[in-house]
């Protein structure tokens, strides 16, 4: 029985003395190490539900989106939920669900080098010739995206990582599906300025695959009503 104690107490001991190495991810810099083996490598953002850090783990590199506090953990493991079910090129992966430091956490490729609003804002309108690629690419998303009968519900330029394929070609990665279990009959969830305007003369008043439609094109011209 002493030996079982004392084992225990070890034990006990170990978890704390691990626990005193990793920074919370709210106090996060870079080079911080999170419970779970991650290292910060910088931090991206912050939104009222949670912050974004990009991290290594095990070698790879991939964004930790982590709930801002514990009781939002259930939107952060219901977005995760979205994420597990949907596999497409235009899509982010969801490589892991985690919990650091008793917040839960997605670990996610990184979606691109920047995001389509960043690259707007530093090189000015798209080519038409990007222009045509990155519509195509958004709309096409946005129907497989409504066969799984699963939809984004927050399209925006902030939204839509600009990456680059092994040909070297710019290409278009959604993430952020913290809207998509949204009930349709709440019109107002999502962005002023690229929410269908037209919602609001719906009969009942719900939203549609027509609204995420409009706002893939906001979108992707880089207008807003």
């Amino acid at each position: 029985e002493s030996e079982r104690i004392i084992g225990a107490l070890a034990q006990e001991a170990s978890a704390a003395a691990d626990a005193g190495r990793w920074v919370h991810p709210m106090d996060a810099e870079q080079g911080a190490e999170l419970q779970g083996g991650f290292v910060v490598k910088r931090r991206l953002g912050s939104g009222s539900t949670a912050l974004a850090l990009q991290v290594e783990r095990d070698g790879r590199i991939g964004v930790l989106k982590i709930a801002r506090e514990e009781s939002l953990n259930d939107r952060i493991k219901q977005e995760g939920e979205i994420l597990r079910r949907l596999r497409h090129q235009h899509v982010v992966e969801l490589l892991d669900v985690v919990e650091v430091s008793g917040l839960w956490a997605l670990f996610l490729e990184m979606a691109g080098e920047q995001t389509l609003a960043y690259r707007l804002r530093m090189e000015g309108a798209l080519t038409l010739e990007l222009l045509q690629r990155f519509g195509d690419e958004l709309l096409a998303v946005v129907d497989w995206l409504e066969q799984q009968a699963i939809p984004h519900r927050d399209l925006k330029p902030d939204n839509i990582g600009v990456a680059t394929t092994p040909s070297r070609k710019l290409t278009l990665r959604l993430f952020d599906f913290s809207l998509s279990s949204t009930p349709a009959d709440n019109i107002r969830a999502g962005t002023p300025g690229y929410l269908d305007p037209f919602l609001e003369e719906r009969r009942p008043r719900r939203w549609d695959a027509a609204a995420e439609r409009y706002s893939a094109a906001c979108a992707s011209l880089n207008t807003r009503v």
